[in-house]
Formats: structure tokens, sequence, C-alpha cells
């Protein structure tokens, strides 16, 4: 019985054996892909043929083959005899390849976030993935790009070179409040990342109420000076925006008018600057700013407004005015009748006379002072004296001087000629004309 068994087994053998395949046809989903014979590991060449062959299996071997085509992961499959095989064997090229280049080569390449290397790298895309590759380097715009394995979109290439060619800068400003422009374009407050373009310059500009602003170009070109990394821009300078009422009036600065009813007026840092408003009829106003720790901050506006000056007002221009003028005593009028004449006159409008002497025919009053708006001070006195004795003439003259703020009328060099009288005075001189 058991001699019946083993005869049966070995026939069975002896048929499976005989009736396995010794060849298959080996098809490819792409007729161009190559396909190798690969035997201990090494893979023989010429190349079995492209696309489709007609594999014979070796009883001993694992008939092992590896399919290449240019884009693609490599394939390797093998077909032991031992297992039964269908006569049509399918091999799917699936997995895509593409070999990435950087520019600079030691920009860092990411892919999924993952820093990969730099120089160059073999990306693989499994079927239906989507990956995103990153370029980086400091001081450089990063480049993504995103590979797609889907068959619905354009067609992976075989090779890419991913190249930085925009820089940037990182940008911050003091104080933080202020406004960076790039080419007139907002691009950010207190701080911003900012790009040159490749082969281009930019101009960066940093505003805020209240400061001069600053502007700095850089460029992004092969024979410029390299941008630095970062750029930080401090606004030191103030700017206050002065107008002036009226509208007409002068603005000074040491001494030279910049401007007319308005002015940007720019403070250094740690320095103070004054500023004269002028218009003719009105007070002169002075107003200092300062730029330091040590004062009160400088307005980001500030509105000067002009008081009529009420000396002004209670004067008139006038040739009269500290010049000596000849009065001829009419014919028939004594000298005696003349000076009294010319005494009454004068002390009509002024009280007290500091000499009067008819012998010499000297008379000088005491100066009459007066203050207008608390801001200028005017005193006031006529001289006269005899101009000649044949034919009788006198010579009168009326002082007029002005001195700034309210002073003391003993503080001579505090006053200066003033080509006004005032109008209560203006008849003096006339009316010594007409009457002697």
């Amino acid at each position: 019985m058991k001699k019946n068994l083993v005869s049966c087994l070995v026939v069975f053998l002896f048929f499976t054996i005989s009736y396995s395949q010794s060849k298959i046809r080996v098809t490819v989903n792409y007729p161009d892909a190559e396909i190798f014979k690969i035997v201990g590991g090494e893979v023989l060449k010429p190349s079995l043929g492209f696309g489709s062959i007609l594999l014979k299996l070796n009883k001993k071997g694992l008939n092992k083959i590896k399919v290449v085509k240019e884009g693609f992961e490599p394939v390797i499959q093998h077909y032991p005899r031992t297992v039964r095989w269908p006569k049509h064997v399918q091999v799917y090229l699936e997995n895509r390849v593409v070999q990435i280049t950087s520019q600079p080569f030691d920009a860092d390449i990411y892919v999924e976030g993952n820093n990969v290397g730099t120089k160059n790298y073999e990306l693989v895309l499994l079927k239906d993935a989507i990956i995103t590759v990153e370029l980086k380097k400091k001081g450089y715009k990063t480049v993504s790009k995103t590979y797609f394995n889907v068959d619905s979109k354009e067609k992976l290439p075989l090779k890419d070179a991913l190249t930085l060619r925009d820089k940037i800068i990182e940008i911050n400003v003091f104080p933080p409040e202020s406004k960076i422009f790039v080419n007139q374009s907002s691009v950010g407050i207190g701080s911003a990342t900012v790009t040159i373009p490749e082969n281009e310059c930019i101009i960066l500009e940093v505003k805020k109420d209240g400061f001069v602003g600053r502007e700095k170009v850089f460029c992004n070109k092969e024979n410029d000076t390299k941008p630095p990394y970062s750029y930080k821009f401090t606004l030191t300078d103030r700017l206050v925006k002065v107008s002036v009422s009226p509208d007409d009036a002068e603005i000074k600065v040491d001494g030279k008018i910049v401007g007319v009813g308005s002015y940007d007026l720019k403070v250094p840092e740690n320095k103070c600057i004054q500023v004269l408003a002028i218009k003719k009829s009105f007070l002169t106003l002075k107003k200092n700013y300062c730029n330091s720790d040590d004062y009160q901050e400088p307005p980001t506006r500030d509105h000067l407004e002009l008081r009529e000056d009420e000396a002004i007002k209670n004067s008139i221009s006038t040739d009269f005015a500290n010049v000596n003028f000849t009065i001829a005593v009419r014919d028939g009028m004594t000298d005696v009748e003349a000076w009294k004449l010319l005494s009454s006159i004068v002390t009509t409008e002024f009280d007290v006379l500091e000499v009067i002497d008819r012998e010499t025919g000297y008379l000088r009053t005491a100066w009459q002072v007066q203050s207008f708006n608390g801001e200028s001070t005017i005193r006031t006195r006529v001289i006269v004296k005899l101009g000649d004795s044949n034919p009788l003439k006198y010579v009168m003259k009326i002082s007029s001087e002005r001195a700034e703020g309210v002073v003391s009328v003993k503080d001579d060099q505090e006053f200066e000629e003033w080509e006004r009288i005032l109008k209560k005075y203006k008849n003096i001189i006339e009316e010594a004309q007409s009457r002697l």
C-alpha cells in the first residue's frame, strides 16, 4: 500500500513540473519602459527589451527583472518558476521621480517642511501624492513649488531647477508706530519683510506724524552692494507743521524767511529751534521748539496767531519822526512871543519839561511812556532849540523810540528809533509851523 502511495506522489510531481510555465509575457504600462534582467544583484546589459517581453523562467533562479523609465521610480519584480503564473503579467510604473537642483547650491531644500539637504534631491512621488518643496536661504525670498502625481494634473518634469532670485530684508523701525513704504506703497507698521526683486532697486521710506521721515535705496543687482539681512530705521528728528494767521505772515528761522503762512519745521535731535512769525502792523511772535528729553515734546502741528499791534494801530508812519524840522517865525512876532507860543504848543501834550531855557532857546520835555499789548513800550519827547536869531528860527524834533516788551523808560539800551509817531503827537510840528 505504501509503495503505491509513493508512486502516485512521484507521478504527481512529475506532471506538475512538466506542466509549469517555462515562459511568461511581461508587459509594462509604458511601451518605452526598458526591462533588464537581474542576476545575483547585478543588472545585466543589454536590456531584454522595451514595453513587453517574453520572459523565460529558469527552474532554479528567481527570474528577477528591473523595469526602468526616466521620470519614474524603477520597479523590481521576480517570477520564480515554482509559482504558477498567468501567461500575461502586467507591471505598472506609478511612482514618479523628479530630480531637483538648487541655486545657490548652499540653499536648503525642504520637503513637506523637512530639511532634506542642499544642492540636489531626488523627489519620489507615490501615486496620487501631492508634495510641496521649498528652497530657503537667509536673505532670500523662499521659493515654493508643489508637485502632483495625479492624472488630472499637468505632466511632471523630469528635472527641475529651483532658483532663489529675490532678496529680502527684515525691516524694524522706531518708534514702533512708524509706517513703512516701498516705492510709495504701504507694507507695514513697525516691522516688515521687504522683497527686492532680482535686477531691481526699491525705495524704502519710514514715516510718522511729528517726525522727519527717512528713506533708503536697496538694490538686488549683480554689481551693487549686497543688501543686508536686516535693517533698523530710527526716527530721531522731529517735524512740526507750523501755520500762521494771518496766512500772509512771514516765518523766519535763523534770520531767514523760510515760508509764508505755513512751514514744515525740522527740529534735529537734542536741538532747539526758534521760529519768528512776522507781519507788518502785527506783533512779532517768537516760539521755541525743542527736541530733547529736558523739554516738552514738540507738537505735531502748531498754529501761531498774530495779534494786531496796538502801537501800530495808535500811531502813524511819518517823516516827522526823529528828524529836525525848521520853524521860521513870521515877521512882527518877537522872540518872547514866539517862545511863549512854542512852549504852549509843546506843553499841551507834554506835562513835564526836563529843560527849559528861554535865553538860549532850548527846551526838552521828559519822555512820555506808553505800553501796548504788554508787548511793546513807546517813549516820545520833543526837543526845541534856537536855529537862528536873524531871521528868528527854531528847530523842533520829535524823538520816537520803541522797545520790545514792557521796560523802564530809563533802559536806554532797550530802545531803538521808531519810524512812527503816536497819533496824539502828530500835529505838534504842523501846528508850530502854522502858528508861528
